[in-house]
């Protein structure tokens, strides 16, 4: 089976044409003009073409005769301008959704994110739940519209199945990890409510495996999965572990939710007031990820597509820091 993988040079998008030439499958790699192919270069089997998602007349070429599209291209950030995250993860999404009725695509796997549910606390909080409008917040907003105008091209002509991940850590990932890390060593990282509430990360290999699964599956059309590890952990048992594989102290700082709050809410004001470019280091998305339980359910998936996550949290963590130090060219002790 012929398949494309918008975003193939990004996080997921990279593990998953990996994980896919493996499975037997020809693939084809849609990369902007400008992309970093870092990640695809050992992937020889590759049909790499260039595009880009925000030019519906440069995403045809790449879609003909493939039966399977998964759309794993996006604007990922807690920060940036709206017109960044509209084009990519709204206008981006029409195009793809255009471009695969006019190619005769037969299915559409839409890669979303758990966020669309607005972050609003709770443990195994399945697909049913309703999704809290964050107006404030452009990610949100508008992974939130792309999912539901993706969704909206489901027919009898277009099969669409959309996955939700949480979040998504592992090999590749220079979004999150080449982050984090480096706060945890400088000491830079602190807790919120001592780290306590249970958050929801989804190993990159246990989120291929149903990102695949909903491709193959013909229970999965026009149907939404949420990707999560099975695991559940609080936010200082995952950032011990990291420490622990990394040899390095724990963090020591710890605010309250009355406190993190309304100071999160004062710093991402002002730094949007003066129209900053880098996110401050205290943000509104972030405080709300870490101040309540945060966690998914996968029962849906495990039912319908047979999802089984192979990797603990635990064991992508350690492969995670491997990945990192091997990355930044750093020694264990964090030197």
């Amino acid at each position: 089976m012929k398949v494309l993988v918008t975003g193939a040079n990004g996080f997921v998008g990279s593990n998953l044409c990996k994980s896919l030439i493996q499975s037997g499958q020809t693939v084809v790699g849609l990369v902007r003009e400008s992309s970093d192919l870092k990640f695809l270069e050992d992937l020889s089997a590759l049909h790499i073409i260039k595009g880009d998602i925000t030019e519906k007349d440069s995403l045809i070429a790449g879609m003909k005769d493939v039966a399977v599209v998964y759309h794993a291209a996006g604007y990922v950030s807690d920060w940036g301008f709206w017109e960044n995250f509209r084009k990519a993860n709204v206008e981006g999404v029409r195009n793809v959704m255009e471009a695969a009725l006019h190619c005769s695509v037969n299915r559409v796997v839409h890669i979303s994110s758990v966020s669309v549910y607005g972050l609003p606390g709770g443990v195994d909080i399945d697909e049913n739940a309703p999704l809290v409008s964050r107006p404030d917040d452009p990610y949100i907003t508008t992974k939130t519209e792309g999912e539901k105008l993706a969704l909206s091209y489901n027919s009898d002509r277009l099969s669409v199945t959309v996955i939700r991940p949480a979040g998504v850590y592992g090999p590749n990932d220079r979004i999150t990890t080449l982050q984090l890390v480096p706060a945890i060593l400088n000491r830079q990282f602190g807790y919120v409510d001592g780290g306590k509430h249970i958050l929801a990360p989804v190993y990159i290999d246990n989120l291929v495996q149903m990102i695949i699964l909903a491709g193959e599956s013909e229970k999965a059309a026009n149907q939404i999965y949420n990707a999560v590890d099975d695991d559940k952990i609080t936010w200082k048992q995952y950032i011990e572990w990291m420490c622990e594989d990394l040899n390095c102290k724990t963090p020591w700082l710890s605010t309250p939710r009355w406190i993190a709050w309304p100071l999160a809410v004062l710093i991402d004001n002002f730094a949007k007031l003066l129209n900053k470019k880098e996110s401050p280091m205290i943000n509104i998305y972030r405080v709300r990820v870490v101040m309540n339980d945060n966690h998914y359910s996968t029962e849906k998936a495990k039912k319908e597509l047979g999802y089984c996550p192979e990797v603990s949290t635990r064991e992508g963590i350690k492969r995670t820091v491997q990945w990192y130090l091997d990355y930044t060219g750093q020694k264990k002790n964090g030197n």
